[in-house]
């Protein structure tokens, strides 16, 4: 019986013991699904603890940079300063794990089911300032952004806001649009849906993932045309794999080539067949094609 305790006990205290840490930080798009896949993987890793902070993309990219973080998430691709900054330090890996669409979102009691980009970009700068205009109701719209460590606002800007998705000659004239001053920015994908539940005229943008899945009740996702004429697409992972949805863009894991090997397990465990499976069913298309087993005959 004593031996029988004091295995028990040392079984205990093995267990109770200090964890190996892997902190990552940055994209508010990928947040909640790196803190699930953070769970996951603990399950399998018992001597391992993820811990996930967001901030946004540049946040990531920057305490990268600074050695702060193990992993950085970014929602786009790195700039060619913050490449030569992370260079300057050694090798990096820059992973794709997965690919979003971006969502525009309104209120679940706006009338209005879809946007062409013209028509987007327009309310966002503040030339189009009532529902009516787009064919909703007589009522003003309040825009709301995310602050600039948002790669998902990066994207936004550029592709949507400054017309980049119509042609680099669109993107050249409108290359200096800019917000409309009274947007409010917010800080992540929380904060813009909690603002959105609370004031019917908003409207805002956020990954698919996070619009679909996370803030589902609190926000209704728009559909989505670059042209009028062209057919207007709802944010889905089967739209955005069959290329359909237009509004899209790949999700990064970047960090340092010599890092632990516990940041290696955890990257062979995003990208391996069970981690992609659990990027699906958190509403994310995955990076890779599923495994086929292939049955000699």
């Amino acid at each position: 019986m004593k031996q029988s305790l004091i295995i028990l006990l040392t079984i205990v205290l093995f267990n109770c013991g200090p964890k190996e840490v892997i902190t990552i930080t940055g994209s508010e798009t990928m947040h909640g699904m790196a803190e699930y896949l953070g769970n996951e993987f603990e399950k399998e890793n018992s001597k391992i603890k993820v811990q996930v902070f967001g901030g946004g993309s540049l946040e990531g990219i920057t305490k990268l940079i600074s050695g702060e973080t193990n992993i950085a998430l970014s929602s786009r691709d790195l700039q060619e300063k913050e490449l030569a900054s992370l260079s300057k330090k050694g090798d990096l890996e820059k992973l794709t794990i997965a690919y979003d669409g971006v969502a525009i979102v309104v209120h679940p009691s706006n009338p209005i089911a879809k946007l062409d980009l013209k028509s987007i970009s327009n309310i966002f700068q503040g030339k189009i300032q009532n529902w009516k205009q787009v064919g909703g109701l007589d009522k003003p719209i309040q825009v709301i952004v995310r602050n600039d460590k948002s790669g998902t606002l990066s994207y936004f800007t550029d592709h949507i806001l400054k017309q980049k998705d119509l042609g680099i000659k669109e993107f050249e004239k409108n290359k200096n649009n800019d917000y409309i001053s009274s947007a409010k920015t917010v800080s992540d994908n929380n904060d813009m849906a909690d603002f959105i539940a609370k004031n019917p005229n908003a409207i805002g943008f956020m990954g698919m993932g996070s619009a679909n899945l996370e803030n589902k009740g609190k926000l209704k996702a728009l559909s989505y045309a670059i042209q009028p004429s062209d057919p207007f697409i709802e944010p889905s992972i089967e739209n955005v794999y069959n290329r359909k949805y237009r509004m899209s863009r790949a999700l990064y894991m970047i960090y340092r080539a010599d890092s632990h090997e516990k940041v290696d397990a955890f990257s062979s465990f995003l990208t391996s067949e069970v981690g992609q499976e659990l990027i699906l069913k958190r509403g994310y298309l995955r990076a890779s094609l599923p495994e086929v087993e292939v049955k000699a005959e």
